[in-house]
């Protein structure tokens, strides 16, 4: 018989009840009557609720898997939260790209990914096309590098 409460299983419930409670957050908003697309909460509104689609399957994943017992590997947590906590402080000194490249390698080698390609193109690529298109393309400026002005 396998458990029903494992530690991925609550996890995934808890992530999916925090998003719930963020998307529920933006709605009774007011701001200046803008409305559609030009409201503050509208783009935010629009990835809560895609992230909170992604919840509920994860959530539908873990119930519909077999639980097995797995050891709790600590280090990848623990570097992965000290990476986040370093991206708030050296995302507006070092601007968005420089920043979200080095949390992006952080993360995947601290998730045992070990292929220099990889570990290397996926966040330069993630982060390139966010800075494309919201730098060059929206003209809705992320916080820039002080190195490089058109990044």
């Amino acid at each position: 018989m396998t458990a029903l409460f494992t530690e991925r299983r609550v996890i995934s419930v808890i992530i999916l009840v925090l998003t719930a409670g963020l998307v529920v957050s933006t709605f009774g908003l007011q701001f200046a009557d803008l409305g559609g697309a030009f409201s503050p909460m509208f783009f935010p509104r629009i990835i809560l609720i895609i992230l909170l689609g992604l919840t509920v399957l994860n959530v539908v994943i873990d119930f519909l898997q077999s639980s097995r017992g797995a050891s709790i590997e600590l280090l990848p947590v623990v570097v992965i939260g000290v990476a986040f906590v370093g991206y708030v402080l050296i995302l507006v000194p070092l601007g968005y790209f420089i920043s979200s490249f080095t949390v992006g390698v952080v993360i995947l080698l601290a998730l045992g990914l070990r292929n220099p390609v990889q570990v290397f193109l996926i966040p330069l690529v993630g982060a390139g096309a966010l800075v494309a298109l919201f730098n060059h393309a929206l003209k809705m400026s992320l916080p820039t590098s002080p190195f490089f002005w058109w990044i």
